[in-house]
């Protein structure tokens, strides 16, 4: 088996997810680190076992005899590298955003399908849970689509970093939290039309982490809500001023609902119509005829982000999770921004299809009596 070579370019905190998934997964090899500050490579790089080394991502790419990198750095410091690596012609796992701009996004997109390389960008979504929920989006459970709510609200990110500096993240809670909700939802339902929304900073001055005070420029109140072709709308929503974390998806359908990570459970069917099969009955708020398939979370494959990539760069076969699919998610994103400051709805302008494309039927509430 050819070993896999992945240059890691980014020593904070949220790399050391990635570190550990390569380093449990057969004939991949981290083979170096880099970083702005030499030390902080070195750090992570003696953490790892890793030999070599970089302040310089150029460096790295030329010296080293890599098949692909994976991008962990600050939110504005995404493009950049990305492209240096597919111009390079190294495949790219890039962490969310894809970019603070969208059209860095369209750029990166469009030099991956040029250049016929592998660019998976961030959230990686195709967990049990979530491979299980998309084949419950059927009219035998739910009926026909009437809407959706999606929700990641928490207190606010515990560090004091560049998180809450708008010159260095470009964004807050829309491109760190409302991207993984987005994701979520469009990965089930599919490409949206338009989105509108508010965006604003509620809290400029802050207590976080070990109570420092620190004064936020960034955005920390969102709220979107997206249209889709049919006419059903989904409210998405994103705030740090939470005193929990609530990160849950509901998808609503004229005889059922669809819910993930609610009220204590990771899957919830409410139906109206046919009883799930194999799966636990449980009251979910207060409603009866709600059901968990356990049974069909456990049959979903539990792949890591760094094994589905990896597993692309063998293969050659693109991501389930599209490069077009998460552009059409960062437009949905820098639309919300644009919808904000215009007071105007945005029409999207992008599009993909889903891996496993939905009955167009379900999306039929106005040709029948329903």
């Amino acid at each position: 088996m050819k070993i896999i070579k992945l240059g890691m370019i980014g020593s904070g905190h949220v790399s050391n997810r990635y570190f550990e998934q390569a380093s449990i997964i057969e004939g991949v090899q981290v083979v170096a680190t880099c970083s702005r500050h030499l030390e902080n490579a070195k750090k992570k790089a003696e953490t790892y076992g890793i030999t070599r080394w970089y302040d310089d991502y150029r460096h790295m790419m030329d010296s080293e005899e890599l098949d692909a990198v994976v991008v962990t750095t600050p939110h504005s410091m995404h493009a950049e590298p990305v492209l240096a690596a597919l111009e390079r012609g190294l495949h790219v796992m890039n962490e969310k955003p894809m970019a603070t701009s969208f059209t860095d996004c369209k750029q990166m997109v469009s030099l991956a399908e040029e250049k016929g390389l592998i660019f998976m960008s961030l959230p990686f979504d195709l967990n049990p849970v979530y491979l299980a929920a998309s084949e419950f989006i059927d009219e035998r459970y739910i009926g026909k689509i009437t809407g959706a709510e999606a929700q990641l609200s928490l207190p606010g990110p515990w560090r004091d970093n560049w998180y809450y500096d708008k010159s260095v993240a470009h964004g807050g809670a829309v491109l760190d939290c409302l991207a993984y909700s987005v994701s979520r939802l469009i990965g089930l339902l599919g490409p949206a039309v338009s989105v509108v929304a508010e965006v604003n900073t509620l809290i400029p001055h802050r207590i976080v982490g070990n109570g420092k005070q620190v004064n936020s420029d960034v955005d920390d109140n969102v709220t979107l809500i997206l249209q889709f072709a049919g006419g059903q709308q989904a409210v998405i929503r994103s705030l740090w001023g939470m005193s929990f974390k609530q990160n849950n998806t509901l998808i609503y359908g004229r005889k059922g609902t669809l819910v993930l990570n609610d009220s204590g459970y990771p899957l919830v069917i409410h139906t109206m119509e046919e009883a799930v099969p194999n799966a636990e009955q449980v009251n979910w708020r207060g409603n009866e005829s709600c059901f968990v398939p356990h049974h069909k979370i456990s049959e979903q494959r539990n792949e890591s982000a760094i094994a589905h990539f990896v597993r692309c760069v063998r293969t050659g076969e693109q991501p389930v999770q599209s490069a077009n699919q998460q552009l059409h998610v960062h437009e949905i994103l820098f639309g919300a921004y644009q919808s904000a400051e215009t007071g105007q709805r945005y029409l999207l302008t992008t599009s993909f299809t889903l891996s496993t494309p939905l009955d167009p039927l379900i999306w039929d509430t106005r040709s029948h009596y329903i």
